[in-house]
């Protein structure tokens, strides 16, 4: 597993209010770890914070943040961007 994922996945613990070694890189944050959208924004706001990105609201979308890799892979297209 790569250190971005990783601190994904620790990111998605800490909003769900769960140890991380519940979270797995299959986890659905909505249906596996109960994100909903007030949670999702806090979950965006330390991700960002974490790699120092900014989301655009244009990427707000369920194809980015479902799940473990795709926020992993939207949080590597940022950082490959700068």
């Amino acid at each position: 597993m790569n250190d971005i994922k990783e601190r994904v996945m620790k990111a998605i613990a800490k909003n769900a209010l769960i140890n991380a070694d519940k979270v797995t890189e299959e986890s659905w944050i909505g249906r596996d770890h109960g994100i909903d959208s007030i949670k999702l924004v806090e979950l965006i706001i330390d991700l960002e914070d974490e790699f120092d990105i900014e989301v655009d609201t244009g990427s707000l979308s369920h194809q980015n943040f479902a799940n473990v890799d795709l926020i992993t892979e939207y949080i590597t297209s940022k950082l490959e961007s700068r």
